[in-house]
């Protein structure tokens, strides 16, 4: 799958360097899955679910949610944002995915 953009994981880990590790796994890992659904995904990923229309990976031992729109037709995935377990338990950003503003 072609993954667009690698820039929002680079980004991300130059403030959080512990996320590095987990987020390249998962990049290199997502690269090689030709998914036609979430439930191909789920074969490949432990923690995988579908929120609002975003695909969401619970990443690092559940420490990070990749927020992600995977458009399956076209095998490409594309990192919306890259929050803590906090960050996404925070009601302004359930809102944001509500309302589809990432």
């Amino acid at each position: 799958m072609r993954i667009i953009s690698k820039k929002k994981i680079r980004d991300y880990v130059r403030e959080n360097s512990q996320a590095k590790l987990p987020l390249v796994e998962w990049y290199f890992k997502m690269k090689e899955v030709n998914a036609i659904d979430i439930s191909d995904l789920k074969k490949v990923f432990n923690s995988v679910d579908a929120v609002y229309g975003y695909t969401i990976f619970n990443i690092g031992g559940n420490n990070y949610r990749l927020i992600t729109a995977i458009h399956y037709n076209k095998q490409v995935c594309y990192i919306r944002d890259i929050w803590t377990h906090s960050q996404y338990s925070k009601n302004y950003n359930q809102l944001k995915l509500q309302k589809g503003k990432l």
